[in-house]
């Protein structure tokens, strides 16, 4: 009965007395542990002694990443304290004595405790990794010297077992891969290449090769270019005229064998031309377009007429000199019968816009719009015109032909025409005179009086007269017909 007493007066003692809640409560759960493992009555003294000792013992000292839990052993009849580390922490001594208190102090071997780690390994070869940490939750990272690619995993990771989350990995060698190689063609290796390293190329005759001859194995493990092909070549064959390469510029032979792929010019002997320009193409043997000479046409050569070739000398343009307007076509197509396409045009005069007296504008019949005077009309231009105020249109229709307005403008003023005789007029005045019918006059041009007799209705030759700096200032004319005089340049 007196050790169940002490019993209880044991835990209240250690209620209101201890002030280490963790040994308190670590107490609390020895004496219930020892309770359900003895009864009562068995109660012994040593567990009451070093209980009693415990409770008069200082503070426990703090240990950094660990807590302590007391340990009793019945058959050994002690209770002592053990350090256990926190959890993903682990002790770095092993080997450490237990914890007791002897003479009212704690007798200790801190064992340290540390966070746990995972296995050191060695750096893989021709491999980067970040700053290296083997503790709990550390991650390396991983990566590769060019021309290596990596085997595994890019990252690790501690984990709480002390093991980490895969195994490092590996840089292995970059190689390529031969590609397949071409019909008719040799390749120098079929085993992988590495990088930097190259593979070459070459086609059996009469074949040539289409791409690049040399391949160079890149750092992704691919080739700088696609595999080549080979093709057949082509032979220049026995033209009209002279062969050329566009890149050699030189004159081939006959049976000459020609790469697939490469371009040549050819040209004809007169009077034949070359198709396409000249140029044809070798593709899979085959000249591309076909080898043809065409016949050429002919050129007209016309006084006054220009002309341009284009197109290879299929077609041509002509030109007339200024002041000077085509009639015809402008532009011919050489056909295939060797002729030209339309009609060989012609270069006509244009029409000068005379300020005639009387008249007062000119205009475009077909657009209505106003000619100055002094400009030039082309060919085949339909002019109307308008006379001044008191003047009479005599004639209609004018047109532009061979360089002369037909008919031609002619604005009349009778404002001041006489049919009587014996009439006053004031000094320097002008006068026209009409003959009556059946009379014409005797003379053309001004004079102080006018003089009428009788006549016939025959041609009669106008009196000749001279203009300085005109163009043909003697030349026949009839009655009735009018002049039109044009000076010479400036």
């Amino acid at each position: 009965m007196i050790f169940k007493i002490l019993y209880f007066l044991l835990i209240i003692i250690l209620v209101v007395k201890s002030e280490n809640i963790t040994i308190n409560n670590a107490m609390k759960n020895i004496l219930l542990d020892y309770n359900n493992s003895t009864s009562t009555e068995n109660f012994s003294p040593w567990f009451f002694k070093q209980m009693v000792d415990i409770l008069n013992c200082d503070s426990l000292p703090k240990l950094n990443n660990s807590q302590m839990q007391f340990v009793l052993k019945s058959n050994e009849e002690k209770i002592y304290l053990e350090q256990i580390c926190n959890r993903y922490f682990e002790a770095s001594q092993k080997n450490t004595t237990d914890i007791v208190c002897l003479n009212g102090k704690w007798r200790y071997e801190d064992k340290k405790c540390k966070l746990i780690t995972c296995p050191t390994f060695h750096k893989p070869a021709h491999c980067n990794m970040t700053k290296v940490s083997y503790t709990y939750k550390s991650v390396i990272y991983f990566s590769c010297f060019p021309g290596y690619f990596l085997q595994g995993n890019r990252s690790i990771r501690c984990e709480e077992t002390k093991q980490w989350s895969s195994p490092p990995p590996v840089c292995k060698r970059v190689t390529c891969i031969p590609p397949h190689t071409p019909k008719h063609a040799n390749v120098s290796t079929t085993k992988e290449v590495e990088v930097n390293k190259t593979i070459h190329f070459s086609c059996l005759e009469p074949y040539s090769l289409k791409g690049k001859s040399v391949l160079t194995c890149l750092e992704d493990g691919d080739w700088n270019f696609p595999a080549p092909v080979c093709t057949w070549k082509c032979l220049v064959p026995k033209i009209v005229g002279r062969v050329t390469t566009l890149l050699q510029n030189k004159v081939l032979k006959p049976k000459t064998l020609i790469r697939s792929g490469k371009k040549v010019l050819y040209s004809c002997k007169q009077p034949f031309l070359p198709v396409a320009f000249g140029v044809i193409q070798c593709l899979s043997g085959r000249w591309h377009p076909d080898i043809q000479c065409k016949k050429t046409c002919n050129i007209e050569r016309v006084k006054k007429l220009n002309y341009t070739l284009s197109h290879n000398f299929t077609v041509i343009e002509y030109h007339c000199p200024a002041g000077e307007t085509l009639l015809g076509d402008s532009k011919r197509t050489c056909l295939e019968n060797g002729t030209w396409s339309g009609k060989l045009p012609v270069c006509v005069k244009k029409c000068q816009l005379l300020p005639n007296l009387g008249i007062y504008s000119y205009r475009d019949s077909d657009n209505l719009q106003y000619l100055p005077f002094g400009s030039s009309v082309p060919e085949n231009t339909n002019i109307t015109y308008l006379c001044q105020q008191n003047y009479t249109k005599k004639t209609e229709n004018v047109s532009c032909s061979n360089g002369v307005l037909t008919p031609v403008p002619h604005c009349s003023d009778e404002r001041f025409y006489v049919e009587s005789k014996h009439l006053r007029f004031k000094y320097q005045s002008t006068h026209y005179y009409v003959c009556e019918n059946n009379y014409s006059c005797n003379f053309f041009g001004y004079r102080n009086y006018g003089k009428c007799g009788q006549t016939s209705c025959y041609n009669k030759n106008c009196v000749s007269f001279s203009v300085n700096k005109v163009s043909k200032p003697y030349m026949k004319r009839y009655d009735g017909s009018c002049c039109i005089i044009m000076c010479h340049e400036n």
